[in-house]
């Protein structure tokens, strides 16, 4: 069975929901084709879209999707009958360090601001799938340092590390990624939208690619949030897919995000 998985999906409250979904639809169709399409998502602290989409999406929203609740996720469906993905619940959290690692399937949130070690411990306790994310400029230095001992203390089973678009095209994958790699880690990519308006037009674009020794029968019965935890306990085929911007491109994203307003950081309890 295949699958095609955004596995850093931020959808913001300014955001035109309904074209972030349609983004989503049409995106994971276009690299992912028949396979079976699976967002995550990744919800800063003042965003609680999962929520809001399982029991009262705006009307925009209604127009063009129905929105089904299944046991851990959403499932999302065009009403032409064109398409349908799975939504999984999530969060991304901001560790004392600064440093970010999301929440994968995890309906509860976990609190911010506590040491990167203790956030990956409690992501796990509360059945999440834990995942280092990479950011521009946040893998250096005293944080390359952190996460190195995140890696030395949590096996492949655990967590697993997180490639974005926002990587630009021509940077290298870092070697922190290269050699957890090597030791059997797992890397799953994301198209990580930033926080200002047009970016809905994102989510999707850069995804995780699985291949599974399930077939087809199996698909009626499908746990997508089990999917993604197979992905550390299990050795499926796991790739890149979709693209990322090219060096100006995501400069000039990054300039734009460090001129859009935050609201004040009120961590989740």
């Amino acid at each position: 069975m295949k699958f095609v998985i955004d596995t850093h999906v931020h959808i913001y409250p300014f955001y035109r929901v309904e074209q972030a979904l349609e983004s989503i639809l049409d995106n994971l169709s276009r690299t992912g084709g028949d396979a079976i399409k699976i967002a995550c998502l990744t919800e800063r602290y003042d965003c609680n879209l999962y929520e809001e989409l399982a029991t009262s999406p705006g009307n925009e929203v209604r127009k063009s999707f129905s929105i089904e609740s299944l046991e851990g996720s959403l499932l999302i469906s065009r009403h032409d009958g064109e398409g349908d993905f799975y939504l999984l619940p999530g969060q991304q959290v901001i560790t004392a360090e600064n440093i970010e690692i999301l929440s994968l399937n995890c309906l509860k949130r976990v609190v911010e601001g506590n040491s990167a070690a203790d956030t990956v411990r409690d992501i796990i306790e509360q059945g999440g799938v834990p995942v280092i994310a990479w950011a521009p400029g946040k893998w250096f230095f005293k944080r390359g340092k952190v996460i190195r001992a995140l890696i030395d203390e949590f096996g492949p089973s655990d967590i697993a590390l997180g490639d974005t678009a926002l990587r630009p095209l021509g940077w290298g994958v870092p070697s922190i990624i290269k050699a957890a790699r090597r030791s059997g880690y797992k890397v799953l990519y994301g198209s990580d939208p930033l926080p200002f308006a047009g970016e809905e037009f994102k989510p999707g674009t850069y995804v995780t690619l699985i291949q599974t020794e399930s077939d087809s029968a199996s698909i009626d019965s499908l746990n997508p949030g089990s999917v993604l935890k197979n992905i550390l306990v299990a050795n499926p085929e796991v790739e890149s897919g979709g693209s990322r911007g090219s060096l100006l491109e995501v400069l000039a994203r990054l300039y734009r995000n460090s001129q859009a307003p935050k609201p004040p950081r009120q961590p989740a309890n």
